[in-house]
């Protein structure tokens, strides 16, 4: 009876330990046993187990180093201690000996001890440590130090944070051997016997090993005076009083802490010398004061680089904008003039114009979004969850076109349809994608490249895989295939039903997977439906973005991700950035950083949901610290299949960023960037009634080599606190064009019409204005588009597109007519080419008039006063207008928007 007592207590005490361990390790296992399962989907499985490796094996390694210092040491103070007198009493001998047997007791385990909490700062900081571990030089240098870049981004970090450590390592083991030494020393002081010679020199070289890492320590301050921020708003980093004053005393610093500590060792050893020591000590006291004094640095800027600033720092100004155009990817810029030539050489019937005019982007993306909705979405659990700009080759013919995607949206469902079976088994994916060419004509049908669920395309734009599972916006996880079947495109009576047979997500085909997976989502009906058979995965992170975080989170994703249609099925192109905050001499920007590439395009499959990372930027050296540390994982770009290569674009966020940066730093002469003689702003465009800085847009231009077109980005730029034109900056996206930025100047002693000035022509022209004013007088709403500025051969293009939109609940959006300005000659037409026919007649017009004002559209303001500035004319003439028309929002007068405004000359980035 007793020993099935036993036995009962024994199971009892395993059973709640067991309980007890289950609900401890519940949500690390299950988080740990769902995220393998996913990264195995993604046949990630060696990059994820890394992932968890590299901070334990860093932990463990500096473990091993720190405990390897503390234990040597007492090792050697073991083999000193009990020899300082063998002439002593048998009963000290005896009470050494136990002090020594003690200590080789306790030096393994106190070494652990000890080694455990140095090392954890390195565990913390594992990925700056596996940084510096695979890191590589980059073939760029800072130009004071001639330090590589990489020193900076991998070595530097650690180096502080290793100095501080060993620091601490060293002071502590110091005091214990000290202590260790004296407590043997008190034991043995009958004939007051000094310590033993060796006891001597190991504490010697501790104190000469805590001198060099101070030393280390002072050194290492000398690349901080890189990251300088006194000299600011003029420049960013180090300046005559750093350079010339604080380093120069960091080097003294260095040496009479170095003298001091010899002097202090050799007296310590000598028992004499100690004036020596105090003359040295204070030498470094006031070495370190006036290193650190402000009052003295002061001082130092007002009374001798304030009244020659510029002479006094030229170089240093030349460091920092070098520094900057390297770190932002802009020391390679080509820089062109941009000549306008004569307006009288317009004309509409030249051919390469004919050709340009089929790729202007004359409808504008969010305007699209309603229109693709309405038309497009087919069914009511499809939504366009953004509208893509890309190129396609149609008919044999480049095509610049939009293009969005057909998700799924639950939310669109009625509430009572949003039920577990319909949200997790049968609306599970969307349908292709719709297509339109980006130039289209006013008052005629929309023309569509692709269309319709299933698409077809009358223009051999097809695809074998149109289904849609993983994209944009907030998914829900579901499980495919299933036997309830799944919705797959509508039918004249009813819906077609398909079976998923990709292969992404987890496979579920056992009762342990869907009980964790149902632990996981806390979703019980995982566990219980009858629904899934073999075949079943569960399908989840399908929000792209979402996915592509949680696999790498070191990488900075662009806001804009676009979708690709190809022969074989949709793509997913996301492009990501490396960046840093501590590139010598560049001042970091809003988000924190100071260096940024766009080094990685990450395609993931819309079907299988897999994610595959491409290095666009070999040069890179973060990338390739990454590439080392994790193999496999980045792939070259040129394996990247060809068809998707094509649709590789130069991305948006990265340009916005440059050219905030270039508007500043263009300005490479030390003497014209400290007068900020030149710095430009980006260009205000109208948005309704007001003016806000313009955003980058893609056309489509054979702007770098004639006769080849390439797919830019363009940004106009202006003076700063001006609206005439002063640059457009551009980058390629094609062949050998990718990622190479081009900026067209153009004269400072010629006007040339900005956005803003061309807006208030157009407000100012009654032809325009009447008619805007009729339009809004019939139950419908004027829209003007995005401004477009094309240029085209040598000619500075102005193309707005203007809307129209009822006034009623179904906002569909019509492209009524198209407006084309070049300098202060403006019409509109419903076509490009008949707009192109009209300017020319009204360019001819103006050149023939003798000089006198035009009594159809007033004079344009002259360059030195802004036209946003003024009150521009309601639309029409006091003698030719009757009445006072009501004033339309096209025709009222654009206020520029003061939360737009830009600060320090580099306008705020814009989502």
């Amino acid at each position: 009876m007793k020993t099935w007592k036993k036995w009962v207590l024994i199971a009892l005490t395993v059973l709640v330990a067991i309980i007890l361990t289950m609900v401890l390790l519940k949500f690390s296992f299950v988080n740990f046993l769902v995220d393998w399962w996913w990264f195995q989907s993604q046949h990630m499985t060696l990059y994820f187990f890394l992932r968890i490796v590299h901070r334990y094996l860093v932990f463990v390694f500096f473990t091993i180093v720190f405990f390897a210092i503390f234990f040597f040491n007492f090792w050697i103070a073991s083999r000193f201690i009990g020899f300082a007198d063998r002439e002593s009493n048998r009963d000290k001998r005896d009470l050494v000996k136990r002090l020594h047997e003690s200590m080789q007791r306790m030096y393994l385990p106190v070494s652990v001890i000890m080694a455990l909490p140095v090392a954890v700062p390195m565990f913390l900081n594992w990925e700056k440590a596996l940084l510096f571990l695979f890191g590589a030089p980059s073939g760029m240098t800072d130009p004071l130090f001639g330090k590589d870049i990489s020193f900076y981004f991998f070595s530097l970090p650690v180096y502080h944070l290793i100095q501080k450590e060993i620091l601490l390592v060293s002071v502590v083991l110091f005091l214990g051997i000290v202590f260790l030494y004296w407590y043997e020393h008190r034991l043995l002081t009958a004939k007051d016997q000094a310590l033993p010679r060796g006891a001597r020199i190991h504490i010697s070289i501790l104190g000469a090993v805590i001198v060099g890492i101070l030393c280390w320590g002072f050194l290492l301050e000398r690349y901080d005076l890189l990251y300088e921020t006194a000299n600011q708003p003029v420049f960013y980093g180090p300046g005559y009083v750093e350079m010339r004053v604080i380093l120069p005393f960091i080097w003294l610093s260095v040496l009479f802490l170095a003298t001091t500590g010899i002097a202090l060792i050799y007296s310590a050893n000598r028992r004499r010398g100690w004036k020596v020591v105090a003359i040295f000590g204070l030498l470094f006291l006031l070495s370190v004061t006036a290193k650190n004094a402000d009052f003295f640095a002061d001082q130092i800027r007002t009374y001798i680089v304030a009244p020659n600033q510029i002479i006094r720092e030229r170089d240093y100004i030349a460091a920092n904008v070098r520094s900057t155009l390297a770190a932002f990817g802009l020391d390679d810029v080509t820089t062109l003039d941009f000549k306008p030539r004569d307006k009288n050489a317009f004309k509409a019937d030249d051919p390469d114009l004919i050709r340009r005019l089929q790729n202007i982007p004359v409808w504008d993306r969010e305007m699209l979004g309603n229109v693709f909705e309405e038309i497009q979405g087919i069914r009511t659990y499809y939504g366009f969850s953004t509208i893509d700009v890309d190129r396609y080759t149609v008919e044999g013919s480049y095509r610049q076109v939009y293009l969005g995607p057909r998700e799924i949206e639950l939310g669109k469902l009625p509430a009572s349809a949003q039920n577990w079976i319909n949200t997790h088994l049968q609306y599970t994916h969307g349908r292709g994608v719709a297509m339109i060419p980006a130039a289209q004509a006013g008052d005629e049908f929309m023309t569509w490249f692709i269309k319709d669920v299933p698409p077809k395309s009358d223009y051999g734009l097809t695809s074998k895989r149109s289904s849609i599972y993983y994209g944009l916006g907030d998914k829900p996880y579901v499980l495919a295939p299933n036997d309830a079947g799944e919705i797959g495109y509508p039918l004249d009576d009813g819906e077609a039903m398909v079976n998923y047979t990709g292969t992404g997500g987890v496979p579920i085909h056992s009762l342990l997977r869907k009980l964790v997976l149902a632990d996981y989502f806390k979703d019980r009906n995982i566990f219980f439906t009858t629904k899934t058979n073999r075949q079943s995965r569960i399908l989840f992170r399908r929000n792209i973005v979402e996915q592509i975080r949680h696999l790498t989170p070191f990488l900075k994703l662009d806001a804009d991700p676009y979708i690709v249609t190809t022969d074989e099925g949709l793509f997913w192109i996301q492009d990501a950035y490396t960046t840093a905050d501590n590139y010598p001499m560049v001042a970091p920007l809003e988000d924190g950083f100071n260096y940024i590439r766009n080094s990685v395009k990450i395609v993931t499959d819309a079907y299988n949901g897999t994610a595959t990372y491409y290095v666009a930027d070999t040069r890179d050296p973060i990338i390739k610290a990454y590439q080392r540390m994790y193999p496999g994982v980045f792939k070259p770009l040129d394996q990247m299949p060809a068809e998707l290569c094509k649709h590789i674009r130069y991305p948006n966020d990265i340009f916005h960023t440059q050219v905030a940066v270039y508007a500043k730093y263009h300005q490479e002469d030390p003497e014209r960037f400290y007068r900020q003689e030149d710095i430009w702003e980006f260009s205000k465009m109208p948005q309704g009634r007001r003016l806000v800085p313009a955003n980058p847009y893609y056309l489509t231009l054979d702007l770098i080599k004639s006769g080849e077109e390439d797919f830019l980005l363009f940004m106009p730029l202006s003076p700063f606190g001006r609206d005439n034109l002063r640059a457009l900056m551009i980058a390629g996206s094609d062949g050998d064009n990718y990622g190479k930025i081009f900026v067209y100047r153009f004269p400072q002693d010629k006007h040339v019409y900005g956005p803003a000035q061309i807006n208030s022509v157009i407000n100012q022209d009654i032809v325009i204005s009447a008619q805007f004013t009729l339009w809004n007088q019939e139950g419908s709403q004027v829209i003007l588009g995005k401004m477009i500025i094309e240029p085209m051969g040598g000619s500075l293009l102005y193309i707005q597109p203007v809307y129209l939109q009822e006034d009623g609940p179904l906002k569909i959006p019509q492209l009524k007519r198209l407006i084309m300005a070049l300098d202060d000659a403006v019409v509109m037409a419903p076509s490009l080419e008949e707009a192109a026919v009209k300017l020319e007649t009204e360019l001819i017009r103006k050149s023939s008039r003798r000089p006198q004002i035009d009594q159809r559209q007033p004079v344009p303001q002259a360059p030195e006063e802004t036209p946003a500035t003024k009150t521009p004319a309601t639309g029409a003439d006091s003698a030719e207008t009757p009445a006072k028309p009501p004033q339309s929002p096209a025709t009222e007068r654009p206020q520029t928007d003061s939360s737009a405004a830009p600060q320090n000359g580099v306008p705020p980035k814009k989502d």
